[in-house]
């Protein structure tokens, strides 16, 4: 087994950093912008670099105030400095403009502020919104209150989250009733809501009065916890502000990091576990080829079934953690303390 294991770090440092991203091409997709524009001016074309760099900040840090901090605002000024490659396309009768982005530039600026960076694999948001009317109560569906529903998937999108709604058919009926909703049982929520690939739950409950405006009730729901909010409003898209800016920020405190310096940042060991053929560990070394775009890594060591990583650039085991990809076959195993992360590798089935 120890022959085993020299091979493999000997193969890995052969040809380890040449073994493919999987995703690259959702990386391409988090850093470019389409920006419709009304002609093929120069002024025209700085305007729309500007708009889809302040988009582009706004989805990857989650948080629209970020674009009035000094360093971001500069950056936005400079905006056609940042850009790789641009073309214009007509889209829908209309002229836009497709913009990627310096990656490196953007992480590079997140790093250097301090500023929380969420990288792009995100869980979706789950929204259930249920309507109290002069005669019964309900579950608000896309095939009848779309006029209601729509504006969330824009605003969400502008943040960077993927909204989904349920089906609302036998299996939700069963699961969820209405009722639920108002007696606040929301581990039945989150139980539904896995159906549909979350543990992330945005609740509304709607109260139309007599004035025409509503009573919203906002309730994020998360693995763990959840947090309440009530406005009174008459605009559906105020009120899906709202909503959206809990899920989002909450969902940001609890997934995002703090990039650091690597020069200033303390190592923390990764340990994985389970690592028991050369397929484990081409597998294993594919997920943190990607994380080696946000941080400093390199294989500390090799045991019997273990690799030992050395992580450079977070503050913490606990954002190591937050990086690792949802059904990747890593499983956090335990985090010791702030800089001891221990990993199980799982064959994915």
């Amino acid at each position: 087994m120890r022959r085993f294991h020299t091979i493999f770090l000997a193969l890995y440092l052969a040809c380890g950093a040449a073994l493919p991203s999987s995703s690259a091409a959702a990386q391409e997709d988090f850093f470019s912008e389409l920006v419709t524009v009304s002609d093929r001016s120069d002024a025209e074309l700085a305007r729309a670099a500007q708009l889809g760099l302040s988009r582009l900040f706004v989805r990857v840090s989650g948080n629209e105030a970020i674009v009035v901090e000094p360093a971001f605002e500069t950056a936005v000024r400079a905006a056609q400095e940042h850009v790789l490659l641009y073309s214009y396309r007509d889209v829908d009768d209309a002229l836009v403009v497709f913009f990627e982005f310096d990656d490196a530039f953007v992480r590079g600026l997140f790093r250097d502020e301090s500023v929380p960076y969420w990288e792009q694999r995100r869980p979706p948001v789950v929204a259930w919104v249920a309507l109290d009317e002069p005669f019964s109560r309900r579950f608000a569906a896309r095939s009848d209150d779309a006029e209601l529903l729509t504006p969330a998937i824009a605003l969400f999108e502008a943040r960077g989250l993927e909204l989904r709604f349920p089906l609302l058919d036998l299996t939700d009926a069963a699961a969820v009733p209405v009722s639920t909703i108002w007696s606040r049982d929301f581990d039945r929520v989150r139980a539904a809501s896995r159906r549909y690939g979350s543990e992330y739950s945005l609740i509304g409950r709607w109260i139309e009065l007599s004035d025409g405006s509503r009573l919203v009730d906002w309730y994020f729901v998360g693995p763990e916890n959840q947090s309440h909010l009530q406005l009174r409003q008459s605009d559906v898209n105020a009120l899906w502000a709202a909503g959206v800016d809990l899920a989002t920020d909450k969902m940001r405190d609890s997934l995002a990091v703090t990039l650091q310096q690597f020069d200033t940042s303390s190592a923390i060991a990764v340990t994985v576990s389970g690592v028991a053929s050369f397929a484990d560990y081409r597998s294993v070394s594919a997920v943190f080829t990607e994380l080696a775009q946000l941080v400093d890594l390199r294989i500390e060591s090799t045991g019997e079934n273990t690799l030992t990583y050395r992580v450079v650039g977070v503050s913490s085991a606990e954002e190591v953690a937050r990086l690792i990809p949802n059904r990747s076959g890593l499983r956090v195993q335990s985090v010791l303390n702030r800089e001891q992360l221990n990993l199980t590798w799982e064959t994915i089935q």
